[in-house]
């Protein structure tokens, strides 16, 4: 589920920021795209899992994300292309800092004979959840296009903002569940 929301928030922005300005197109994707943020955050979140546990990368990382996308939601429209840019960053740290917890996590929960079966499972899983993702954002945009007769600026932002509006709610739905099924110490309860 998270690969979903990433994979939709990837294609989202590049989209909105075409209809809005090449600025912001630049400013998104020159930094973001080569996933600096989110290597950086995957250390800090590999540290983090080792000395606090997986509860607290995982739940912090799911929190940043949320922000992001609840930020998206309200103020999409009314941000400038520099605080759009840094608003993704705030997502890039949270999926950086809780996509390896989570997998370490999931993994760990299982008999070590069948961590390499784990590892494999959670990376098909990953990628077919990305690819829903794009699918579904775009279909999102796509019909708000369709309802407003045009492939315009105002139609592809109003899409867009619907379109993280569903992504917010499988991130704080995401959220609620690892709060109640994540323990501190690493392992499910």
């Amino acid at each position: 589920m998270i690969q979903l929301c990433s994979l939709g928030n990837a294609f989202l922005l590049p989209n909105y920021s075409w209809s809005t300005s090449l600025r912001l197109l630049l400013l998104v994707w020159l930094p973001c795209r080569l996933a600096f943020v989110g290597a950086l955050m995957s250390v800090v979140g590999g540290r983090l899992y080792d000395d606090k546990g997986a509860r607290f990368p995982i739940i912090t990382g799911a929190s940043l994300m949320a922000a992001e996308l609840i930020a998206f939601v309200c103020l999409s429209q009314q941000m400038s292309d520099l605080v759009i840019s840094l608003v993704y960053i705030i997502y890039m740290t949270g999926m950086g800092m809780s996509i390896g917890a989570i997998m370490t996590n999931a993994l760990a929960s299982l008999k070590p004979e069948f961590s390499a079966q784990g590892n494999a499972f959670l990376n098909t899983i990953q990628q077919f959840a990305g690819a829903i993702g794009t699918s579904l954002t775009s279909a999102i945009v796509g019909l708000s296009q369709a309802q407003y007769g045009s492939k315009g600026p105002r139609p592809t932002a109003i899409g867009t903002q619907h379109a993280f509006i569903f992504l917010a709610v499988i991130v704080v739905f995401l959220w609620l569940m690892f709060y109640k099924n994540v323990k501190t110490e690493g392992g499910s309860k």
